[in-house]
C-alpha cells in the first residue's frame, strides 16, 4: 500500500499556488499514493489537483484566539484522521512550499517514524534550552527534527490531541513563545513524541532553495540570490515566469524554477485569482 500525502493551507491565495505547485509535482514524478490538502478556511476552496478535505478555520485558536498559522494544521490533520481516515497506513506530511523531484514511497511501521533533521531544533541552543526549561525536559529527551515527517496513521493518531496541547501551552507561556516564536508548533510536536516515546529516524530528505542537494524534495521557504538574481516566493506572482537563474545557482533553485516555468506555461491562458 502507497505512501498518501497530506498538507494543510488556509484559504489564502498565497498559498494556493503552492498548492498547486505541489500537487503538480506530485503528479510529475507520478508519486504513489493519494495527495490530500487539508483546507481549513470559510471561503470555498479552489479547484484542486488532489483531494480536499475541508474544515472551519483552526486559527485563530477557537478557544483561547491566539491567532497562529500552524493550529490549521494540528486540528486539520486531527479532525482528517476523526472524520475521513484514509485507507494507506503510512502518511508523508509536507507544508505546501514543498515540491517532488523524484518518487517518495517508504511505508513506515508502528512506532518507526521518519523524519527531516533540522539543525535549528538543536536542543543545545540556548535559546531552545530555555523552551525545555520552560516546560520540564532534558535535551536527551526530544529529537531535532521537522517536516517532511513519515509516520502511521495510528501514531499520528495518538500524537495529535498531545501535538495541540504542548503548542497551546507553548504559546500560552509569554517566554516559551517568546524564545519558540513561530516554531512553536514543531516544539509542541516533539515534546508530544517524547511524552510517547516515540523515537524518529533522523533523515536528510529535502533540500533548501538555497543549497546544492540531490534528496527526493526541494523546501523553498528561504529566498535564493545569485548575484543580483533573488527570488522569494514572498515576492512571486503566481504563474509569472521567472528569469532562469544564472550559472553557479544552486541546483534546488535551478530545479524549482523550471518546475515554475513549466507549469506558468500550462497555466498561460487560464485566470489565476
Amino acid at each position: 500500500m502507497h505512501v498518501h500525502t497530506v498538507f494543510s493551507v488556509d484559504g489564502s491565495r498565497f498559498l494556493r499556488w503552492q498548492s498547486d505547485l505541489l500537487a503538480y509535482s506530485h503528479r510529475k514524478v507520478r508519486q504513489p499514493g493519494p495527495l490530500t490538502r487539508i483546507y481549513s478556511a470559510h471561503n470555498k476552496p479552489s479547484v484542486f489537483a488532489g483531494r480536499t478535505f475541508r474544515t472551519p478555520p483552526y486559527s485563530p485558536h477557537p478557544t483561547t484566539r491566539d491567532d497562529y498559522a500552524p493550529y490549521n494544521r494540528i486540528g486539520g490533520l486531527a479532525e482528517w484522521l476523526e472524520t475521513s481516515p484514509p485507507k494507506e497506513s503510512t502518511l508523508l506530511i509536507l507544508d505546501p512550499d514543498f515540491v517532488f523531484l523524484r518518487p517518495f514511497d517508504e511505508p513506515v511501521k508502528r512506532g518507526r517514524p521518519v523524519a527531516q533533521e533540522i539543525g535549528y531544533m538543536d536542543p543545545a541552543i540556548p535559546r531552545n534550552a530555555k523552551v525545555l526549561q520552560r516546560h520540564g525536559y532534558k535535551a536527551r529527551a526530544v529529537q531535532r527534527m521537522g517536516i517532511p515527517l513519515l509516520i502511521h496513521r495510528d501514531d499520528l493518531r495518538a500524537l495529535v490531541p498531545l501535538w495541540m496541547e504542548k503548542t497551546m501551552a507553548i504559546r500560552d507561556d509569554r517566554v516559551s513563545r517568546k524564545y519558540a516564536n513561530w516554531i512553536s508548533d514543531m516544539w509542541g510536536y516533539v515534546f508530544a513524541a517524547a511524552d510517547l516515546g516515540l523515537r524518529h529516524e533522523l533523515r536528510n530528505l529535502a533540500g533548501w532553495i538555497d543549497q546544492n542537494a540531490d534528496l527526493p524534495f526541494i523546501h523553498y521557504c528561504h529566498d535564493s540570490a545569485v548575484g543580483t538574481w533573488v527570488w522569494t516566493k514572498y515576492r512571486y506572482k503566481a504563474w509569472k515566469a521567472i528569469p532562469e537563474p544564472p550559472d553557479g545557482a544552486p541546483d534546488t533553485t535551478v530545479a524549482l524554477v523550471s518546475l515554475l516555468n513549466e507549469l506558468a506555461r500550462k497555466k498561460k491562458h487560464r485566470v489565476i485569482i
